[in-house]
């Protein structure tokens, strides 16, 4: 198998990528992965894992969708590239400059983007859209309801409660 870049010497370099679902394989000489970044001492007979791994990085870029590349913060400056390698957002605006982007992560790190745990009880309730209340009630009754059929009547109070809760604030 002939190298994909010059087409004229032997390919003795193959790489399997998979990146954001899709895959690609490469299959280079030794001196065309090496103008690529990919210079692994196979000229040498040296391997070293460390620097194959970290020669890729650069690669992985070209998968990236276009607007992942260049997208920044309106108010701040700061590229999406920079939070990926500090982990820090640069200001308040940066979380709806990246929100899509911050949905995905959140839904990947954590398994949902919104959360559902429990909320701080010591200062005022969160104002709850009548729509997001209606949805929250139904959920409510529904699992009140399978707990009324288990003859599980302690977490069917707490569910009555919360129920009781929701609708005084737009009963």
């Amino acid at each position: 198998m002939f190298c994909e870049e010059c087409r004229k010497n032997k390919a003795v370099v193959f790489l399997k990528l998979a990146v954001n679902n899709k895959v690609r394989e490469m299959h280079l000489c030794p001196a065309c992965a090496a103008r690529k970044g990919m210079g692994f001492g196979l000229e040498a007979g040296a391997f070293n894992i460390s620097e194959i791994v970290g020669n890729m990085s650069g690669y992985f870029k070209d998968f990236l969708p276009q607007e992942r590349k260049t997208l920044r913060c309106r108010a701040c400056g700061l590229k999406y590239s920079e939070f990926k390698e500090r982990g820090l957002l640069g200001c308040p605006d940066c979380y709806s400059s990246f929100e899509p982007q911050l949905t995905e992560l959140m839904d990947r790190i954590h398994g949902a983007s919104q959360h559902c745990g429990r909320v701080y009880s010591g200062g005022p309730s969160p104002k709850l859209s009548r729509a997001e209340t209606t949805r929250r009630l139904e959920e409510l009754r529904a699992a009140l309801k399978e707990a009324v059929e288990k003859e599980d009547f302690e977490t069917a109070a707490r569910l009555r409660d919360a129920m009781r809760g929701l609708e005084g604030r737009h009963g």
